[in-house]
């Protein structure tokens, strides 16, 4: 008892604090970090089930149509998600039997501070997306209108089928504030309008 009493008193008091302080702050700091850790791994384990759907559009007459891709569970990261649709000028036995020209406009909500590109072919370098504007609508919900100005030919006499990719893109810098786009979705809107060429 002696002994240790004497220990305890040979002890500077004002550095046991210190060093108490600094290990407390440091055994705090280590919890906060494996718990994000655990979250951060956990929120990138759901977005790897992600799976990136596919719309086929077939223009067969003059017509509007549109089709909706649900961007679900994304994650900011390096890699971009890639989506694809196609649009052609026949299904089944039913082919357009006229010429038709069509554009493309996307419409997205801002949930999620996304980027997009849209490719067509297998060129990958030339994005087409000619404008990128943002308007509120009658409701005060911000929607994103893309507009490919260059307009596309289909031939009746033959069976045509053009394939693009959606390019979106969650910046990495968003990934210190994963937890606050966890479980958002954003909802994308491809519309093609189809005319008879004249």
């Amino acid at each position: 008892m002696k002994t240790v009493k004497r220990i305890f008193s040979n002890i500077d008091k004002n550095k046991f604090k210190r060093y108490l302080f600094f290990s407390v702050l440091l055994i705090v700091t280590l919890v906060a970090i494996s718990r994000f850790s655990i979250t951060q791994s956990r929120y990138e384990t759901d977005a790897a089930i992600n799976l990136n759907p596919t719309l086929a559009f077939f223009i067969v007459d003059v017509e509007s149509q549109t089709g909706q891709i649900k961007l679900e569970s994304m994650v900011p990261r390096t890699n971009p998600y890639l989506y694809t649709f196609t649009v052609s000028n026949f299904k089944n036995n039913k082919r357009a039997n006229v010429d038709l020209t069509y554009s493309i406009e996307i419409i997205t909500t801002t949930n999620m501070p996304l980027q997009f590109q849209i490719f067509k072919g297998n060129n990958m370098n030339t994005n087409t997306i000619d404008s990128d504007t943002t308007t509120a609508n009658s409701d005060g919900v911000y929607l994103r209108h893309l507009v490919i100005n260059a307009i596309s030919t289909m031939n009746y006499s033959s069976n045509v089928t053009d394939t693009y990719t959606l390019w979106v893109s969650f910046p990495e810098m968003y990934k210190n504030n994963a937890e606050a786009y966890a479980g958002i979705i954003d909802l994308v809107d491809i519309k093609i309008n189809a005319e008879q060429v004249v």
